[in-house]
């Protein structure tokens, strides 16, 4: 048999093993790896998500909780995992968009993971204390400017996701406030209801009850749109801010050389599953909305979060605690 031959016969084995991979994919529990501890957020997430998985495609998918090292230890587990479609990471920004920015990790974001899908994504909130005298984002930026190092914001603790949102608005805008890190965004959230500190961003959950009981002031959504759970406050793109947009996300991904049947399998059944009303609706509890984007989407999305934050963290000298 000559070269070309055997050349076309390989290819035709690959394409028959693919298929065959394709359709026979999951024979086993699937394993979805949170690199957090149980709790809300990222884990909420990755349950909500498995527990619809399993239902579609016949299989358990089992959460496995593996945190430590800011969300190192159960990335590189899902980075250093079989390509089989077996073992799968619940992302999330801090974990491969921002450590990277501010520490050295076991793996390589753009390099290690396949990419499936972007499953939801939501804002960071800015929000002051009422007594700061600036009710709208260009009346804070007036008083920022006009009081250099005079006004600070609290966050929950360096290179957070709250201290990155920061310090990207004061990026943007040419400002100078203080940061004032906490041990947790619980404390920061507190020290700022009891004008300890002026400003701060933080996520939704936590924000929204207390700006509607008046003891914090909402400034602006840090999203290019309105989200659809806190559609009266407007966005930093409204405000004047063009392009701006920092928040949490979390996506689905597998190992690098994850087989294309199988990704195209997963982006399938999640796209649909994170546009399920009773999802939709859950997952505005954790402050998010749905997307479902496409893995190429995802993959340029990822690229883009990541030049956005290394940017950041050099310019801010934001290193990990």
């Amino acid at each position: 048999m000559n070269r070309v031959a055997v050349f076309i016969c390989a290819c035709a084995l690959l394409h028959f093993s693919a298929n065959v991979l394709a359709q026979t994919w999951p024979q086993r529990p699937i394993q979805f790896v949170v690199a957090t501890a149980p709790s809300g957020g990222t884990d909420a997430v990755g349950r909500l998500i498995a527990q619809k998985l399993s239902e579609a495609l016949g299989q358990n998918v089992v959460v496995d909780n593996r945190p430590g090292a800011s969300g190192s230890i159960g990335s590189a587990f899902v980075a250093k995992a079989a390509a089989d479609g077996y073992s799968l990471l619940v992302a999330n920004v801090g974990h491969v968009a921002m450590n990277p920015a501010i520490a050295r990790v076991p793996f390589d974001t753009l390099r290690d993971f396949t990419p499936v899908t972007l499953l939801a994504s939501g804002p960071l909130i800015l929000i002051t204390h009422p007594s700061v005298p600036a009710k709208t984002v260009r009346e804070l930026v007036a008083l920022a400017k006009s009081k250099p190092g005079k006004l600070n914001y609290s966050t929950g603790g360096s290179g957070t996701t709250s201290h990155f949102g920061m310090e990207l608005f004061k990026s943007v805008t040419a400002t100078d406030i203080v940061h004032i890190p906490f041990k947790g965004i619980a404390p920061a959230t507190v020290s700022l209801i009891a004008g300890e500190v002026d400003v701060m961003m933080n996520t939704t959950p936590p924000a929204l009850p207390q700006v509607r009981a008046g003891r914090l002031r909402a400034l602006a959504m840090a999203s290019l749109k309105r989200t659809t759970f806190a559609p009266d406050v407007p966005t930093l793109v409204e405000s004047g801010l063009p392009g701006f947009e920092a928040g949490v996300w979390y996506g689905m991904m597998g190992p690098a050389a994850l087989p294309p049947e199988i990704v195209a399998r997963l982006h399938q059944e999640l796209a649909r599953i994170v546009r399920l009303p009773e999802v939709r609706e859950r997952l505005a509890v954790e402050g998010v909305e749905p997307v479902g984007n496409t893995p190429a989407e995802f993959a340029a999305y990822l690229k883009t979060e990541m030049a956005k934050y290394a940017a950041v963290a050099r310019k801010a000298q934001i290193r990990a605690e």
